[in-house]
């Protein structure tokens, strides 16, 4: 192991002459604006920020490839662990890193991640994103970093530039207090973020140790996911297939509106494959390409099929979802068996998600799951064997509904389920179905929680754990925007019109002239107790 430093010029240098390439185990470029933008501030503040992890293969691949190839070059050294920083380095310069995927505009991204320095500012931020009111400043404050960074202080030329760029903001009336030189000095600070030093540290070890360092110092020193070193285990046993396969399809996911992390599509894919979830009880064997390919294609039709299954309930994303790891048995229901009752199944998810069944450390009752699917005869009687590994399953209570909105993930679910079954219209003007755009189901669809009886009408007229409960919710969508602050739900179901209809679809039923502060707890009650009916008879439509 060897310690050596880099100036921010030569890594953004050796990323766009390809001097070092990226192993195709890495996801891409997820910094957000905000991150680039306190990178920028850190190194013009000469803070630290952080080392690079950088593997020097010897020469020769030991069975991992590049994250994109676009040349012949073959480098032997792999920046393993600082990818996320030397390319938001490289957006900060304007100068495209080799790996940037050739489907993503470069420039977009260099215009989204626009991040300027702020030359009038005294105290933090002095950097800033770029809005649209910023590029329609009239004066040079707002002065663009890649311009900075772009300029040679040993240069003649540039040293010009930046005079005249000191010139022309004094007199824009900027700075005051400051002359042109001060202002200048101030300029050259930022030019210098080029040469600030980074902390590099070399490794020569087998890629399987690589990974698991990798993996250790992403959490800080201590063990994470043992997907994150499979990820790298099976990109060194099968070349090209984690770029290929695994990462494409969880951006399809992505796209689909579920955002799976690579542990648990690990996990689907080992119930599938192998029947486990413990990744230390699969055979070496399982993770080489003729095993793991066949596996890979029955759990791509597995999660198809549960996508499928989901959409009949509305339930197109997985962030409403109380827990992921549920996919994992579905995954393994819908590989082995053709004819499986749809309702039965959701019956089942809706109860192991209601009582926690994967919740905390659920590789055991993963486990115990898959163990009944794989000696079920039929889908029937895997599902009732699992249900039979859930406590006494009780009838939803009012009392559940009563329950803070914000603390059931389940709740909230269920609620969702209740308004969707009802083929619920949205509470704005056009009046779509929930979850759908015009006919068609909307992809990734994601319910918002309104409250009913606004939090500020109710301010000091109820109790707080009465306002925010799951009973006082109704279900709308993304785009429907209702800024009704704290006015009295008479006046905004009028302004928007929301219908007898439209409310008796989201459970608010009866006399709306007595919804009124006086009788809150009342109609709390009341529509906890139908919430709490409703549910109870779809839960029996499933069993």
């Amino acid at each position: 192991m060897a310690y050596s430093s880099f100036k921010t010029k030569e890594i953004i240098d050796k990323a766009i002459s390809h001097e070092w390439s990226v192993p195709e185990f890495q996801r891409g470029f997820v910094w957000k604006a905000t991150q680039v933008r306190d990178l920028a501030e850190s190194l013009w503040l000469n803070y630290p920020v952080g080392s690079l992890l950088v593997w020097d293969s010897g020469g020769q691949k030991k069975g991992v490839e590049p994250k994109n190839v676009t040349d012949a070059k073959s480098p032997s050294l792999w920046l393993v662990d600082g990818q996320q920083r030397t390319t938001a380095l490289c957006i900060l310069a304007g100068r495209k890193p080799y790996w940037w995927p050739s489907g993503q505009n470069w420039d977009d991204i260099v215009q989204r991640y626009d991040i300027r320095f702020d030359i009038d500012a005294r105290d933090q931020p002095f950097f800033v994103i770029t809005n649209a009111a910023i590029r329609r400043a009239r004066t040079h404050r707002y002065v663009p970093v890649r311009d900075l960074i772009g300029l040679d202080l040993d240069d003649e030329g540039d040293q010009k530039i930046l005079t005249n760029l000191a010139k022309e903001i004094k007199a824009d009336g900027l700075c005051d207090g400051m002359d042109a030189i001060e202002v200048r000095t101030r300029l050259e600070r930022v030019c210098r973020i080029r040469s600030r030093e980074l902390v590099g540290i070399t490794v020569d070890h087998d890629l399987e140790d690589v990974v698991e360092i990798f993996a250790r110092l992403n959490s800080k020193g201590t063990r994470v996911r043992e997907a994150d070193i499979y990820l790298g285990v099976v990109a060194a046993r099968s070349p090209g297939w984690v770029r290929q396969h695994f990462m494409p399809f969880l951006d399809d996911l992505e796209r689909d509106g579920f955002f799976v992390r690579p542990n648990l599509l690990f996990h689907c894919l080992t119930a599938v494959g192998a029947k486990r979830v413990r990744f230390k009880q699969v055979d070496d064997s399982f993770w080489d390409a003729k095993s793991i390919e066949p596996a890979w294609e029955r759990m791509k039709r597995a999660w198809e099929s549960i996508s499928k299954f989901l959409e009949r309930y509305g339930i197109l994303t997985n962030k409403i979802m109380p827990s992921d790891a549920v996919f994992v048995p579905l995954a393994a229901l819908f590989d082995k068996f053709d004819v499986i009752p749809r309702d039965k199944v959701c019956g089942w998810m809706l109860q192991a998600l209601r009582y926690g069944r994967y919740s905390g450390s659920s590789t055991t009752s993963l486990d115990e799951d898959l163990k009944e699917i794989e000696a079920a005869a039929n889908g029937e009687t895997a599902l009732q064997k699992m249900l039979a590994r859930i406590r006494a399953i009780e009838p939803i209570s009012k009392d559940e509904m009563l329950r803070d909105y914000g603390d059931t993930r389940f709740g909230r679910l269920m609620l969702y389920l209740l308004v969707f079954e009802r083929g619920a219209a949205d509470w704005d003007v056009a009046g779509d179905r929930i979850a759908f755009e015009g006919s068609e189901l909307e992809r990734g669809f994601e319910p918002q929680f309104h409250h009913i009886f606004p939090r500020k009408f109710l301010e000091g007229k109820a109790k707080s754990e009465e306002i925010e409960a799951l009973a006082n919710i109704a279900i709308i969508g993304a785009r429907t925007n209702i800024k009704i602050s704290n006015k009295d739900p008479l006046n905004y179901f009028s302004k928007y019109q929301i219908t007898e209809t439209k409310r008796v679809q989201q459970y608010v039923e009866g006399d709306v002239s007595l919804m009124t502060p006086e009788n809150f707890a009342k109609w709390l009650s009341d529509r906890a107790s139908s919430l709490a009916d409703a549910a109870n008879k779809l839960l029996d439509k499933m069993k």
